[in-house]
């Protein structure tokens, strides 16, 4: 009898995915939390969350994805790169009421 790969091939590619979204889920959860943490306007945390996935997909092997590095740095690089979107923010950071 011989082997079929197929469903060997399926569930590998299942597993891919299923890594991918585990991936994409967990940089999103974490910057929500660094955007919290440094007081995001909560309008921008979806934007923020998606430049920060495809920031640590690029450099997927400089960091450690079990713990969130609280760094302002990602969002002056966002800011820097994407401010032109929002053209109702001068910054990104939500101003501090006493």
């Amino acid at each position: 009898m011989i082997d079929n790969p197929l469903p060997d091939q399926v569930m590998q590619e299942k597993e891919t995915l299923q890594k991918m979204y585990n991936f994409q889920t967990l940089c999103e959860e974490h910057a929500i939390e660094i955007a919290k943490h440094y007081k995001v306007h909560p309008e921008l945390h979806e934007y923020f969350a998606e430049w920060y996935h495809n920031y640590m997909s690029d450099n997927s092997d400089l960091f450690d994805h079990t713990c969130i590095h609280l760094d302002s740095d990602c969002i002056v690089d966002w800011w820097e790169d994407s401010s032109y979107l929002f053209d109702d923010f001068d910054s990104p950071y939500m101003e501090l009421t006493k």
